[in-house]
């Protein structure tokens, strides 16, 4: 599938908006990571806004919790964490819209999942 990638610092509300309507997924890049949470916000609070639902996630979490469950109170931690992914994606059950937050804030992936 191809996707378009707009810089975050570059693109306006109006053209997300757009591209929301039109049902697209995109890819925004983020050159501060402390601007992709706000940039996260801001396309969750674009979507509802639109009527549509929206799960926002971090894009590597699962492989996290494996790696700290190898440590001692790790484990406890990890399945924790596990049930509250779980829960998490039921109470967002089937959104129109997937928000991928890359670990390291480079990136923010928006996916059409309807």
């Amino acid at each position: 599938m191809d996707v378009n990638v707009y810089d975050i610092d570059a693109v306006s509300d109006e053209h997300i908006n757009q591209k929301l309507k039109d049902h697209e997924s995109f890819i925004l890049e983020c050159s501060n990571p402390l601007k992709s949470e706000k940039g996260a916000e801001t396309l969750e609070r674009l979507i509802e806004m639109q009527g549509m639902t929206c799960r926002v996630y971090t894009i590597g979490r699962v492989a996290a919790l494996g790696a700290a469950a190898w440590t001692g109170w790790g484990t406890v931690i990890a399945a924790g964490a596990g049930l509250a992914i779980a829960a998490h994606n039921v109470a967002t059950w089937s959104p129109d819209y997937e928000i991928g937050k890359v670990m390291t804030g480079s990136k923010i992936y928006v996916t059409y999942k309807k």
